[in-house]
């Protein structure tokens, strides 16, 4: 068990495995919104748009300067400004009685904004090198 859980424990550190599969998932997205087969969402496309910078600069041999860690922290913490918005605009239809819980499926925005929220903020944790902090904490 423990080999399982440090495999996906490294899994989850290599910034080329995290920053492939969110520059993927943010590539079919893009894909998706562009043949124009979902609605034209502009939370969506601003948190696609941080999430595509930050796995770039992730995967950058550059991540570490001084100026690829200050875009990564503006355009992170800008999509999850809008991630957040998005996550509390459905917390307040959920208040107000609005909120149908029959169409909450795999697909649904508040689903989605909250994955994108979560990815955001490991992009930011690994460009920033938090991992590392952590370990040399120990």
């Amino acid at each position: 068990m423990n080999r399982i859980t440090d495999l996906i424990g490294k899994a989850l550190l290599n910034r080329y495995l995290v920053g492939g599969f969110v520059l993927a998932i943010v590539a079919l997205t893009l894909t998706v919104d562009i043949l124009g087969l979902v609605h034209p969402c502009p939370y969506c496309r601003t948190q696609r748009a941080a999430l595509g910078i930050l796995s770039l600069i992730l995967m950058s041999p550059w991540r570490e300067a001084l100026f690829l860690r200050f875009f990564a922290v503006l355009f992170g913490v800008y999509g999850l400004v809008v991630g957040i918005m998005q996550n509390f605009n459905h917390v307040k239809k959920i208040n107000s009685g609005e909120f149908d819980w029959a169409a909450l499926t795999f697909d649904h925005p508040w689903i989605l904004s909250g994955l994108a929220v979560t990815a955001l903020v490991w992009l930011l944790f690994l460009i920033l090198g938090l991992p590392k902090l952590l370990a040399a904490a120990k």
